[in-house]
């Protein structure tokens, strides 16, 4: 694993408690989690649009420099070729729940990887619906925060029921996200989504599919959803910026279809490495 620690810091491992003191305590913090291929990040500047919103709703402080460009130089100094990134940013140490400053510092981590492509994954995810939790939706639901515990839980379920993934529920009984993924679904040969107002995280990955999709004349939608509409649907398949299209094989015991999604999948994945 390699390591960027923000200059502010200290430039040892592991730091000082103190310098990381609000990521630890309070999960005061922010991450995004990007793919590195051929020493290119293809969703780069979304990748940043929503860090800087983040930063921007929590009231944290960018230092003076901080920008799309500043992070890639870092990262590509960080990274290998092929990797997953992790960019973790958060409040400057000091106060309890008030925090005393709000500067923002920041820490890359990177971890080589073999493809330089998203992969299709064969013969495809078992999925299930998680029960132990509800995410709730607010102004924060769709940041990237460090207040990940609900998600730990949902993911030792699906384990526990022998599923890869498991699908969570916000608090109004609606389906959100899966563990690490946002949703999507083919119903009547229209490609449908979970709206960020239900609650999940705006996936870069999300966003990106819906445009490429649009653009290609495809139906679009995006609707709220029960456990009934995905009992329903044709095909299925979770997205996210690290595994790309991921698509379903079973969901709550019953097979599954993934022509649609593959096609899609072909064409999505030549096109953001092109």
């Amino acid at each position: 694993m390699l390591l960027n620690w923000n200059t502010q810091l200290l430039h040892h491992w592991p730091p000082a408690l103190e310098q990381v003191q609000r990521a630890l305590f309070y999960g005061d913090a922010l991450f995004e989690t990007c793919r590195v291929f051929d020493g290119k990040i293809p969703l780069w500047e979304r990748h940043w649009a929503r860090l800087a919103n983040g930063l921007d709703r929590l009231g944290m402080q960018a230092p003076e420099g901080w920008n799309a460009a500043f992070f890639r130089d870092e990262i590509l100094k960080t990274a290998d070729a092929n990797a997953r990134v992790r960019l973790t940013v958060w409040r400057q140490a000091g106060g309890l729940y008030l925090p005393e400053h709000n500067r923002a510092e920041f820490l890359i981590t990177s971890h080589a990887l073999e493809t330089n492509h998203f992969a299709w994954l064969e013969p495809g995810i078992e999925l299930g619906l998680c029960q132990r939790v509800r995410l709730p939706v607010d102004e924060f639901s769709n940041l990237k925060t460090m207040n990940a515990a609900r998600y730990a839980a949902a993911a030792r379920e699906a384990r526990d029921a022998g599923w890869h993934d498991g699908l969570l529920l916000n608090s109004r009984d609606q389906i959100c996200e899966a563990s690490a993924s946002n949703v999507f679904w083919w119903e009547d040969a229209q490609l449908s989504t979970i709206p960020l107002t239900d609650g999940c995280v705006a996936g870069v990955l999300r966003e990106t599919l819906l445009e490429f999709a649009r653009d290609n004349g495809l139906l679009v939608r995006e609707k709220s959803a029960t456990f009934a509409t995905l009992q329903a649907a044709d095909e299925i398949f979770l997205t996210n910026a690290v595994r790309g299209m991921m698509p379903v094989r079973i969901f709550a015991g019953r097979q599954i279809n993934q022509e649609r999604t593959q096609k899609l999948h072909a064409a999505f994945s030549a096109a953001l490495v092109s």
